[in-house]
């Protein structure tokens, strides 16, 4: 996302991250990503997630090949690392565009290894 982060916001879209973990654990992770200043919303309790319409995945959508090398990738190509699980791992994610309190665009993954395109999601015509 910090590569993406620069066009993003040149279209006038302002990021903000949803997490389930509490602030003190959030506030590192986000620090070490060069994030530290992006605006955040601890949810640990899932709410607005289910306010989202996120799901949560199955087993087998977790243990199938594509998730696992897209974890592999994160960990050890994209410097992650490995570690406990934070919130729910069964947790859907997903990217919305929201305007005055209404969801204009979203992308819900379909499995946890999806990578959307961000800056296409950014992009719209709100009339």
């Amino acid at each position: 996302m910090k590569a993406r982060r620069k066009a993003i916001e040149a279209t006038g879209t302002q990021v903000a991250f949803i997490h389930m973990g509490e602030e003190s654990e959030a506030a590192p992770f986000f620090e070490r990503w060069g994030d530290g200043e992006i605006a955040r919303f601890s949810d640990p309790q899932a709410r607005l997630y289910r306010e989202f319409g996120l799901r949560r995945a199955s087993l087998g959508e977790i243990f199938n090949l594509t998730v696992w090398k897209r974890g592999f990738e994160a960990a050890l190509g994209g410097g992650f690392g490995f570690g406990r699980p934070v919130g729910d791992p069964l947790q859907m994610p997903g990217a919305f565009l929201v305007d005055k309190g209404r969801v204009v665009r979203e992308h819900r993954h379909v499995t946890p290894a999806d990578r959307p395109n961000y800056e296409s999601l950014a992009v719209c015509d709100i009339s």
